[in-house]
């Protein structure tokens, strides 16, 4: 027995070491699992991550959570500061329920930014809706290489100061007369050809054309002159003038355009290229419209002609003084089938240019 009693002394520190090693292991799974199960319960934390130096330069403490829900990070820091951090927690973790539905709509504002970007640079233009359904928007319309020039006739204020009715010309006449007056509608003259002239450049623009307004509004003061001047230095190839009529006798109605003659002292070699123009504009109206056909009036006594510098065709689109075409001249509709008549008359007049 005192034999066996001294091996076991003798062997007592091989048996404690190999029970400490037993323990060590022992304690290393605990804590992996318990590693585990921190990582499966989904911790919440109030400070910094465990293992990290909070911004109060302790070590956060690993305590258990109050609820019994799992575990929480708890940094040891002053009581005040614990919870206003946790305040802060709580508002995050709020707006993050609150916004955590709406992350679709997020992405797809996201990639409406990106795609509308994208368009900018493209030269496209794009439309969204709630941010889901899309709508895309006609691009722009690529220039077809024209440019019109359009001249509402008259202002709301008349001018009666006398100018030459042509370069170098003697002849003097009102820089803007005053225009006429629908004798039913009551529609002044300058107010039906501006209505008229935004709808003709809205059309000519949707087929490519740039468009040159002379006018565009009531309160201007120019001089047939200073109009024609205006389209000269445009650039523009044709210049359209905008008028209605008025005659004393009422029983009068229907279209007519108006140009320079052959021996015309000031532009007769537009002479010939305005008067297509204005007879291709005079068919398409009454074609459409039903008016009766009036046809091109030559004369050399007209400043709006006569300042010209490219071929000018001057439209007479009715009379006002016609009770029944004075309200025609009011109509959209009507509006509308003059409009497309001039752009007809206009396309006609560039492809014959361009074939010749």
């Amino acid at each position: 027995m005192k034999q066996y009693m001294s091996i076991c002394l003798c062997r007592f520190p091989v048996w404690m070491a190999f029970m400490l090693l037993l323990a060590g292991i022992l304690s290393g799974c605990s804590s992996k699992y318990e590693a585990v199960e921190i990582e499966t319960l989904g911790i919440s934390r109030a400070g910094s991550a465990a293992g990290e130096v909070s911004q109060f330069g302790q070590e956060p403490e690993l305590t258990l959570d109050p609820q019994g829900a799992g575990l929480a990070f708890a940094a040891a820091e002053p009581e005040s500061a614990a919870a206003s951090e946790g305040e802060e927690a709580d508002a995050a973790l709020e707006e993050g329920e609150n916004t955590a539905g709406n992350g679709a709509e997020i992405q797809n504002r996201s990639m409406e930014t990106a795609l509308a970007e994208s368009a900018a640079e493209n030269g496209d233009s794009l439309t969204y809706q709630d941010g889901l359904d899309r709508e895309e928007t006609e691009t722009e319309v690529p220039s077809n290489g024209h440019t019109v020039a359009i001249d509402a006739g008259h202002q709301a204020k008349a001018n009666a100061e006398k100018e030459p009715i042509g370069p170098s010309s003697s002849t003097m006449k009102a820089k803007m007369p005053e225009g006429g007056v629908g004798t039913v509608s009551g529609v002044e003259e300058y107010e039906l050809t501006l209505t008229v002239a935004e709808k003709l450049q809205t059309e000519l623009e949707t087929k490519g054309y740039q468009v040159v307004m002379i006018r565009t509004g009531h309160d201007v003061n120019l001089s047939h002159a200073e109009r024609s001047a205006i389209a000269n230095q445009s650039g523009a190839e044709i210049l359209i003038r905008l008028h209605a009529s008025s005659m004393d006798n009422s029983g009068i109605y229907g279209a007519l355009a108006m140009c320079m003659t052959s021996q015309n002292p000031y532009n007769a070699q537009l002479h010939d290229q305005s008067y297509r123009l204005s007879k291709l504009i005079v068919d398409q109206i009454c074609g459409l419209t039903g008016t009766k056909n009036r046809g091109v009036q030559e004369t050399d006594n007209n400043g709006e002609i006569n300042w010209s510098e490219i071929p000018v065709s001057v439209v007479k689109m009715g009379f006002l003084t016609n009770p029944d075409e004075d309200l025609w001249l009011q109509d959209g509709s009507y509006q509308d089938k003059i409009v497309t008549g001039i752009v007809n008359a206009v396309d006609t007049y560039f492809a014959a240019d361009s074939s010749s």
